[in-house]
C-alpha cells in the first residue's frame, strides 16, 4: 500500500505544530516545515519555531536551512520539499507537511510549474517610492486571492505577484488555480480552525509571550545582520516590520505591541481565506482550545479510517 502524505493547515496559533507531533508518533512520520518564515535561522522567537525538546525525537525537515540574511524562493521550496517527501517515503515512513504558507503548500503538492527566471528589468526599481501598503492595495485590486495570502509588509512577494501579472497578463493566483491536479495521489489534508474570538485571544497572548522571551532583541539582531535592510526576506515575519519601525523611532513601544497583535490577527484571517479557497479538499476540524486534545483524537481516528 502506498504511503499517505499528511498535510496540516490552519491559521497561526491554531495548534498545527502540536498536532503534527501527535500524528508523527501515531503514523511513524517525519515532519516537513511549510512555513516560509521558519526557513531562516535567527528569527526563532518571532516565528514561534518548534524547539528541539518540543520535537520529542521526531525528525524535522526544512527548518532553519537558510541564514537570516539569505533569500529563498517558492521554487526552491518545491524542490527541497519533494526531495524530503521522497526520502521519508523511502524509509517507509509518513511525510507530514505543516505550515501556514499556502503558496508553499500548493507548490509542493500540486502540479505547479514555475517560470522563476522570467523577470522585467528594472521592475522593482520603478516602485521604489511606493509604500508597502500602496503596493499591496494595487495587488488587491488586480489579484485579491494572491493579496489575501501575502502580508502587506512582504514587499518582495507583492512585487513578484505584480511582476507575474505584468509578464503574463494572468494573475498569480490563476497560475495556481489552473494547476488543480495533485502532484501526489495519496494526500490527506487536515485543517484546524479554532473559534475566532479564542484564536484572537491566543494570538494576543502569544505576542506578549514572545516579547517576554526576547522578541525585540532578536529582531534587532536580525536587522543588523541584514545591514539594516528592513526588506530582507527573513524580516517579513510578524514583529519584523513593527519592531524595526520602533527601532527607527517611528512608533512607540505600546503601539508596536498593538500593531503586532493586530497584524497577526489579520494574517490569521487571510490564511483561513486562502486555505478555504485554494484547498477545498481539506477536512476541517474546529476546537475551542479546551477540547483541543479531543479534536486531535478525532483527527487520528479520521486518518485511520482512510489510511
Amino acid at each position: 500500500m502506498k504511503s499517505k502524505i499528511i498535510v496540516i493547515v490552519g491559521p497561526t496559533a491554531s495548534g498545527k505544530t502540536d498536532l503534527s507531533i501527535k500524528l508523527a508518533k501515531e503514523f511513524n512520520g517525519e515532519c516537513i516545515n511549510a512555513d516560509a518564515t521558519q526557513i531562516f535561522c535567527g528569527t526563532d522567537i518571532a516565528t514561534n519555531k518548534i524547539t528541539k525538546g518540543e520535537m520529542e525525537g521526531i525528525k524535522h525537515h526544512l527548518l532553519s536551512i537558510k541564514k537570516v540574511n539569505e533569500s529563498y524562493s517558492v521554487a526552491q521550496f518545491q524542490t527541497d520539499g519533494r526531495n524530503a517527501i521522497d526520502s521519508i517515503i523511502k524509509k517507509n515512513k509518513t511525510p507530514i507537511i505543516i505550515g501556514g504558507t499556502g503558496l508553499y503548500i500548493n507548490a509542493l503538492i500540486r502540479n505547479y510549474n514555475f517560470n522563476s527566471n522570467d523577470h522585467i528589468e528594472g521592475f522593482i526599481e520603478r516602485y521604489k517610492n511606493d509604500t508597502n501598503q500602496k503596493l499591496w492595495d494595487k495587488l488587491n485590486i488586480l489579484d485579491p486571492i494572491s493579496a489575501s495570502q501575502i502580508h502587506p509588509n512582504n514587499r518582495y512577494r507583492i512585487l513578484r505577484a505584480l511582476e507575474i501579472f505584468k509578464l503574463n497578463g494572468i494573475k498569480k493566483s490563476e497560475l495556481i488555480i489552473d494547476n488543480k491536479n495533485f502532484y501526489y495521489d495519496n494526500i490527506i489534508i487536515i485543517g484546524i480552525n479554532p473559534e475566532r474570538n479564542l484564536l484572537h485571544n491566543k494570538i494576543n497572548e502569544r505576542v506578549l509571550k514572545l516579547v517576554d522571551i526576547g522578541l525585540f532583541e532578536e529582531i534587532k539582531n536580525a536587522w543588523l545582520d541584514n545591514n539594516k535592510n528592513s526588506k530582507a526576506q527573513a524580516l517579513k515575519c510578524i514583529g519584523g516590520p513593527e519592531i524595526i519601525a520602533f527601532l527607527n523611532n517611528e512608533i512607540d513601544y505600546n503601539s508596536t505591541i498593538s500593531l503586532m497583535q493586530r497584524n497577526n490577527r489579520r494574517y490569521a484571517r487571510r490564511q483561513l481565506t486562502w486555505f478555504k479557497n485554494q484547498l477545498k479538499e481539506t477536512k476541517w476540524f474546529t476546537h475551542n482550545y479546551d477540547d483541543y486534545q479531543l479534536m486531535c483524537l478525532e483527527i487520528i481516528n479520521y486518518i485511520k479510517q482512510i489510511y
